[in-house]
């Protein structure tokens, strides 16, 4: 009997010391989850903080940046300029920079669109340096040719693009007429023009091939008909037929039967060299050349 009292005792004897214990752990357990809950409520309150004076920092900034005079474009450099004026670009520029002179704010895409529409200009990189310069490079378009469109003559690039005469340097280029080339800009005429001008260069790197040369000697290149190219060379009235393939051997034919032709035929008017066996000939009626019309009479050799 003793003995079992005793095991209570030592049993009792433990118990409030186990409650102690679990007391003690469940109050640090709520000291730990203060101490967090207080953690945590100063790293938010600190980011809170960081994020309202990145913001006002990044606002004070930005206003500096389009409301202060320093950055106000004082300086205007344009590259690449040939064929169009200086005055043409400043014109663009000055469209937009009426309104608002801030470069910062200055629409770039905006000043590029708008140089693209003047028919001289290929390809336009606008760029800006702080705090006040503006940068405009211009690729202007390459002529290759004159187009005889209407009752003027226009320069013409390697896509078709009719391009306007600048008479200081009209006189420098040494291209040859086309003719046959349509105004407009609707997608079909401008389909068709950009055919027309592959095949003439076709003509041109033909005649050119194995370092010939002879597109030099081009005066006016008949496009009307895409499937037949007609040519006139420089100091002659003679139009000749080269159909759509075999430029330089026809060309070279030509040549070197054009004089006797001429001698055989006063009133030569047109050489056609499409047929492999013969070369057909048209000549004016000397009665009527005589008169300035010009219909042809066909005779074959």
């Amino acid at each position: 009997m003793k003995r079992g009292k005793t095991k209570a005792m030592d049993y009792l004897e433990r118990r409030p010391s186990a409650i102690l214990e679990g007391q003690r752990a469940s109050g640090k357990a709520r000291g730990r989850s203060v101490r967090e809950v207080l953690r945590w409520s100063l790293k938010l309150s600190f980011g809170l903080l960081l994020t309202s004076t990145l913001a006002f920092g990044l606002y004070w900034v930005r206003d500096r940046l389009y409301h202060s005079p320093r950055f106000n474009i004082a300086i205007t450099e344009i590259n690449g300029l040939q064929q169009i004026s200086q005055n043409q670009v400043l014109l663009k520029i000055n469209e937009l920079a009426r309104t608002d002179r801030n470069l910062v704010r200055f629409d770039l895409d905006r000043l590029r669109r708008n140089l693209e529409l003047i028919p001289w200009v290929k390809t336009v990189v606008v760029r800006r340096v702080l705090p006040d310069k503006l940068i405009v490079d211009i690729e202007e378009r390459e002529p290759i040719a004159f187009a005889r469109v209407g009752q003027g003559t226009l320069l013409i690039d390697e896509e078709g693009t009719l391009l306007e005469n600048n008479p200081e340097n009209l006189s420098q280029a040494d291209f040859p007429v086309i003719l046959g080339m349509e105004t407009g800009y609707a997608p079909e005429i401008l389909r068709r023009n950009r055919e027309r001008i592959a095949l003439y260069l076709q003509l041109v790197r033909a005649l050119n091939r194995g370092g010939a040369g002879l597109s030099r000697d081009l005066s006016e290149v008949h496009l009307q008909d895409p499937g037949n190219v007609s040519v006139i060379l420089n100091g002659d009235t003679v139009l000749v037929y080269l159909g759509r393939d075999g430029f330089q051997t026809k060309f070279r034919r030509y040549l070197a039967a054009s004089r006797e032709l001429k001698k055989k035929y006063r009133n030569l008017d047109s050489v056609d060299l499409r047929y492999r066996d013969q070369v057909v000939i048209r000549t004016l009626d000397p009665k009527l050349a005589r008169q300035g019309v010009s219909p042809r009479v066909s005779e074959d050799s």
